[in-house]
């Protein structure tokens, strides 16, 4: 038991998602490039942190079911990847990415190395995945900091729900602070 090459084989990740450019199935939708028996376009812009841009025109392409696709051209090679729409039984359709490498449905392409795929070609994880305990605590201060002062993504609560968000803020910030206490601490004991 457990010889060579036995058991499952490792894998290594690339980096997290966040890190990467993504074209989202539900953006697209949202922003109505989704318009069945049309050919619609778009540009997107990534900025990065040295703000540098990276920007590319999709063609969304519904006119022939069988044939649908999406085109990606501008700052990265020409590619395209085939989209399938799948009916749902209320009426309506959903449309899903078939991958480019693993022909796989998926609801967003990420570029890693000037190639639009799925996470799972490019053996991506979430940020989340690789967390300590202070680090997950910091995030959870962050989300419900968000939360309370209302962002993009937030509208700002308000009555009895802004109170309890308030609470929570507070009860994540002292156990985010006390977490960050004993980690000092601990440093401080070995360095002695």
């Amino acid at each position: 038991m457990g010889g060579i090459n036995s058991g499952r084989k490792r894998s290594v990740h690339r980096g997290a998602v966040e890190q990467f450019p993504v074209i989202d199935m539900r953006v697209l939708k949202r922003a109505g490039l989704l318009k069945p028996d049309e050919c619609t376009y778009d540009t997107v812009r990534w900025r990065n942190q040295d703000l540098e841009v990276l920007e590319v025109r999709i063609f969304v392409d519904l006119s022939d079911e069988d044939d649908a696709s999406i085109r990606i051209a501008g700052d990265v090679a020409d590619q395209r990847a085939a989209i399938e729409c799948v009916p749902c039984p209320y009426g309506g359709y959903r449309c899903y990415f078939l991958c480019p490498l693993t022909g796989t449905r998926c609801e967003q392409l990420f570029l890693v190395d000037g190639v639009f795929a799925s996470r799972k070609a490019h053996r991506l994880t979430y940020a989340s995945q690789s967390e300590d305990d202070l680090s997950r605590a910091r995030r959870k201060v962050r989300k419900l900091h968000g939360q309370v002062e209302g962002d993009t993504r937030y509208a700002r609560p308000r009555g009895r729900i802004r109170h309890t968000k308030v609470q929570d803020l507070k009860q994540a910030q002292r156990n985010a602070r006390e977490l960050h206490q004993e980690r000092l601490r601990a440093i401080v004991e070995h360095l002695l």
